[in-house]
């Protein structure tokens, strides 16, 4: 991590406040940057971050904050604890892997965060799509980025993918019939393979949990099928 920590430093020469704890090193101080997305205007600016790097990177995603009091405390794109709501987890994960160093992580997801900001406090909109926060961030994620027809089918591919992994010969957890490597087949492992053990239990929690408020609000029902698959799944979590 330490090449990784100088190579950022040679490009985003403002970050040069290191602190090393006792999990996590922390690199700090302004961030100019001139971008543009997809045909938009380009925006020059620079705000002072935190680029908090857990010890156990790449496996763990950096957290970052905004420290100069810039970006307004009830921006929506705002986690609880301050840091910066880059993305849902998974769709952090695929991006960071297409080139995953400390310097593609900044370059990839923090500056167009910061884009995303400035072009919205100037139009008042947002450059890119919208999505939901949350627990409702990540079901959406699942339901639109694979197709899903609802909820119910996304409960079944994350309880597909924390019990299997990818498997191409059982059936696709959609609901189609289908195999999977005839189904959803790529986009199932991709998912299987941006996701790191953390990130993938932690998904099935916000899946299960936003399914299971609508069970108890009698909006949808479990087959038994899945019933007796959530009972493994969960005694996973006793043990």
């Amino acid at each position: 991590m330490r090449q990784q920590i100088v190579e950022l430093m040679g490009v985003h020469k403002g970050l040069t406040n290191i602190v090393e704890r006792d999990a996590e090193t922390i690199m700090s101080g302004p961030l100019p940057f001139e971008a543009s997305e997809d045909g938009l205007e380009t925006i020059e600016e620079s705000f002072e971050i935190e680029l908090i790097i857990p010890h156990g990177f790449p496996n763990t995603l950096p957290r970052v904050k905004e420290t100069g009091g810039r970006i307004v405390a009830d921006y929506e794109h705002r986690n609880p604890g301050g840091t910066l709501c880059l993305a849902v987890p998974v769709e952090q994960r695929r991006v960071f892997l297409e080139q995953p160093t400390l310097l593609g992580f900044v370059n990839r997801l923090v500056i167009p965060y910061l884009y995303g900001y400035c072009f919205w406090k100037k139009h008042g909109r947002h450059p890119f799509d919208e999505a939901a926060h949350g627990y409702e961030g990540i079901l959406r994620h699942y339901v639109d980025t694979l197709g899903l027809h609802d909820d119910l089918a996304a409960l079944g591919v994350i309880c597909f993918l924390f019990e299997h992994g990818y498997r191409g010969h059982h059936e696709c957890p959609c609901g189609s019939g289908l195999r999977v490597r005839a189904c959803h087949g790529p986009a199932l492992r991709a998912l299987h393979e941006h996701h790191t053990p953390q990130t993938l239990r932690n998904d099935f929690i916000a899946i299960f949990e936003m399914c299971y408020t609508k069970f108890q609000n009698g909006q949808l029902s479990f087959p038994q099928p899945l019933r007796l698959q959530l009972v493994r799944l969960l005694n996973r979590f006793k043990n």
